[in-house]
């Protein structure tokens, strides 16, 4: 994590003071803009400082992990959420975790890491251009507290990823379009960092439009679906829930691209 806005900076420079090294996210609703109840609390692990490396553009380079959860009860200065002038201050609870049956959940994770070995598999069998690496199979650890929540952190990794790709590829058609009519009608070799849509021609125009209604068709559900998973992870209340949780995420997954290779072998 790469710290640089100055709410942020302040945020880190206080735990650091105080010696707690630890403290809350939750998620934000795109559509409402409200917080979540539940948020992970991170603990820091290590530090650096790269003020001097980076010409003050990002102060701090972190890495945590996460150590427990808290239902949040009062934010206690909802107005600097988007002032951006300070970091949010909560009152929460620590939630603690249940007694739970520890042989059933070690057969839960065996059959989740064999599902994970098998969509990997089906990932590279399609070459998919956003997928696990051959060596994530072995870091795939789902055992209670700091190990479901790296795996959850990799597969939020991974739909993130997931989202980019989708976006690239929408945006692959009008790049060219666009860069041929900068190249041929402007006679422009080098293309401007910064273009003003209503310089372009109407065709052009319109198709941004049409570009920007597909990414919210297309990706927004997919961007909320994720979220939503991991919304429902963090709230959960067993790690038995978790992994039930992440074994949906990843059935989810392999059934579409079992999708994909049953269409492929059709048309060849």
């Amino acid at each position: 994590m790469s710290i640089f806005e100055p709410r942020y900076r302040a945020l880190y420079n206080d735990i650091l003071f105080s010696g707690s090294r630890r403290f809350a996210v939750c998620t934000v609703d795109p559509k409402t803009g409200s917080f979540s109840r539940y948020a992970a609390v991170l603990y820091l692990k290590e530090l650096k400082e790269v003020s001097e490396q980076t010409g003050d553009a990002v102060k701090f380079v972190c890495d945590h992990e996460v150590i427990g959860r808290v239902r949040i009860d009062r934010v206690l200065n909802p107005s600097s959420w988007m002032k951006a002038d300070t970091y949010l201050k909560v009152e929460a609870e620590e939630i603690e975790e249940p007694e739970e049956d520890e042989e059933e959940n070690r057969k839960r994770e065996e059959a989740l890491a064999g599902d994970f070995q098998r969509l990997v598999d089906l990932q590279h069998e399609m070459e998919e251009s956003v997928k696990f690496t051959k060596g994530s199979v072995g870091n795939f650890k789902t055992g209670p507290g700091e190990e479901i929540w790296s795996t959850v952190r990799m597969w939020q990794n991974f739909g993130e990823q997931k989202l980019l790709s989708i976006q690239a590829n929408l945006q692959q058609d009008f790049q060219k379009k666009l860069i041929r009519y900068l190249q041929d009608e402007k006679g422009q070799g080098k293309i401007p960092e910064v273009i003003n849509i209503s310089d372009l021609p109407p065709e052009l125009q319109s198709e941004v439009k049409g570009l920007q209604q597909r990414m919210a068709d297309d990706i927004a559900p997919i961007q909320e679906e994720y979220q939503r998973g991991m919304q429902l992870m963090m709230q959960s209340d067993s790690h038995a829930r978790r992994l039930a949780l992440l074994s949906g995420l990843i059935k989810t997954e392999m059934g579409l691209l079992d999708v994909k290779k049953q269409i492929k072998n059709m048309f060849g």
